[in-house]
């Protein structure tokens, strides 16, 4: 009304800045039309051309929206998992060139083949969690140039508001999760919060897995407690095998066993005569488990000396060595574990051999038939059947409605059994 009323009034000049005014507006409306539109997807996949200065926002079922942003021509296609749910990203991508790229989303890497786990990310004092599951796979024909992710901060997409996060990166040549600054901002428009990382060049035909993992501080160092209690436990089944130095030596020196000596001249007996080395065994017997520093404290040897004395034993296969946590602990000589090649004739279960005699001269026998045969309480046999199954020397074979035990006559036991023989 009031341009026709300028006409009206010949004042041409006004008339035509307020047209050229209008026109500018509605064509900054169209634009803006046309460079963000909504698509809704009926599925889980799609694939488009988005173009240069466009963003598109698509609605997946399960109420998944991906938007996405570009000054360039990309070919997308974008693939979610079906069990995924409740989740909203934003990538906004910068490039000189045009791009293919393909999104697939899994709920875990296990999911996408990846058979070797990477190591949880680190980053100073923090600890973090994948508790997200969604987990977004990228490969792009060419670099990209920067990579702009975005993540709505609300309970109702998966992120809690009062909880930090940090986006994280992984690729198969890695370890480990790479931790990317992530920062948390406000839409000043809706005083929404939301999580911004940037990736910079992301090389071409290369899969990267991307994710958030919730940050918090790093608990108290219990490490010391489980080692401590890992060696005690160890210790404590090696209670079990327990014998005199007498009936060991005995044991050393019957077994045949094959020795690579090295550069020690030593025969067995004079292994054994030394009195360091005597008292190291008598250490190791009286305390399967102990440590450098403890057998350093308990012989009153010198570091030096006692790695010489140690690397003898050791060489003659009179001890034996497994690393727990940062310490080494020693033992009776072992193979597969601390217990599982010492003859169990030495051993003090005498119900426990007598078992392990019926299953070999009786292969597929079961659980009652041992029972009946003892005459004691069944879970009396079940208690020393499992004992024999942890030293790996019985197997247990379902053959219908029957755990049928079988010798396993690959373990140590047998095979120095045989020799013996």
């Amino acid at each position: 009304m009031v341009i026709i009323d300028l006409f009206k009034r010949k004042n041409w000049k006004l008339a035509k800045i307020l047209l050229l005014f209008m026109a500018f507006l509605v064509f900054n409306l169209l634009l803006v039309n046309i460079n963000a539109r909504k698509e809704n997807i009926p599925g889980f996949s799609t694939q488009d051309t988005v173009y240069p200065n466009e963003t598109v926002s698509y609605n997946f079922w399960n109420n998944i929206t991906f938007e996405i942003s570009t000054d360039t021509l990309i070919n997308l296609s974008i693939d979610y998992e079906s069990n995924i749910a409740n989740r909203q990203t934003f990538f906004i991508i910068n490039n000189s060139d045009p791009i293919s790229l393909n999104i697939s989303t899994k709920t875990s890497l296990q999911n996408f083949g990846v058979t070797k786990s990477p190591q949880q990310p680190q980053k100073g004092n923090s600890k973090y969690q994948f508790r997200y599951n969604c987990i977004f796979k990228i490969r792009s024909n060419t670099s990209i140039e920067n990579l702009t992710i975005r993540y709505r901060k609300i309970q109702y997409y998966g992120i809690n508001p009062d909880i930090s996060y940090s986006l994280a990166i992984f690729e198969t040549s890695q370890e480990s999760w790479e931790i990317i600054e992530t920062v948390e901002k406000v839409n000043e428009t809706t005083s929404e919060k939301y999580l911004d990382s940037s990736i910079i060049n992301i090389q071409p035909n290369t899969e990267y897995y991307i994710t958030i993992f919730e940050e918090g501080p790093i608990p108290y160092d219990w490490t010391w407690l489980i080692i401590t209690g890992t060696i005690i436990a160890i210790a404590i089944i090696a209670l079990v095998v327990l014998i005199s130095k007498k009936d060991y030596f005995q044991y050393l020196k019957t077994r045949t066993i094959p020795i690579e000596k090295g550069a020690h001249r030593l025969s067995l007996d004079e292994v054994l005569e030394n009195e360091n080395r005597n008292k190291i065994i008598d250490l190791i017997l009286n305390e399967p488990g102990i440590h450098f520093n403890e057998l350093l404290r308990r012989t009153g040897l010198a570091a030096g000396n006692l790695v010489w004395h140690l690397d003898i034993l050791l060489t003659y296969k009179v001890i034996g060595k497994k690393r727990i946590g940062n310490f080494i602990s020693y033992f009776p000589y072992y193979q597969k574990n601390p217990i599982s090649n010492v003859d169990l004739k030495l051993q003090k279960s005498k119900l426990t051999l007598e078992i392990l005699e019926m299953i070999e001269k009786k292969p597929g026998i079961w659980n009652n038939l041992i029972t009946k045969n003892f005459k004691v309480d069944h879970k009396t046999i079940q208690y020393h059947i499992k004992k024999l199954i942890d030293l790996n020397l019985i197997n247990i074979k379902k053959e219908g409605r029957k755990n049928k035990l079988y010798p396993n006559l690959e373990s140590d036991y047998f095979n120095d059994k045989n020799n013996y023989n």
